[in-house]
């Protein structure tokens, strides 16, 4: 049997949280946690009422295990839980369109996804029914993820 992902692709956790600077200082200060600068960036993104624009930002930890801190966005499922815990498991993937077909058949439906040009692009979560929920990206965004990270990170760090 082929899996729809490899265990081996898994390269962050993400937590959405109210505030992203606030919470890289007290990763920080709990457990000496680097960063990358906060990133942000306005994508259209499919949910299930249809497309919209949102306001995404960001941050990666700089040391494995990756941890990534998505800014809370209400009405979204990027939605912070009342005792902040992990929102997805993020994977890479070669081939969005057909992973992310792949989980459905596996039982992973499509909660949301980047769009570009129309078509699903950059990443996608899927959500199971237990609210386990995966999200996967495309590879070929960060090829190198180490040297992606190094590229974003404060030049004081």
């Amino acid at each position: 049997m082929t899996h729809p992902l490899r265990a081996t692709d898994l390269y962050h956790t993400g937590i959405v949280v109210p505030d992203v600077e606030v919470w890289k200082t007290r990763m920080t200060d709990a457990a000496g946690h680097r960063w990358t600068e906060t990133l942000s960036a306005d994508l259209t993104v499919r949910l299930a009422d249809g497309d919209r624009v949102l306001p995404l930002r960001f941050a990666y930890s700089l040391d494995a295990p990756h941890i990534e801190l998505v800014q809370e966005i209400p009405g979204t499922p990027w939605t912070a839980a009342e005792h902040i815990a992990t929102h997805h498991l993020g994977y890479f993937c070669d081939d969005l369109p057909t992973t992310s077909k792949r989980l459905e058949e596996a039982g992973f439906p499509l909660e949301a996804c980047a769009v570009v040009d129309g078509a699903p692009s950059i990443f996608a979560y899927h959500l199971a029914p237990s609210g386990i929920r995966i999200e996967i990206v495309d590879r070929a965004r960060m090829p190198d993820f180490d040297v992606y990270l190094r590229s974003k990170a404060p030049t004081w760090q």
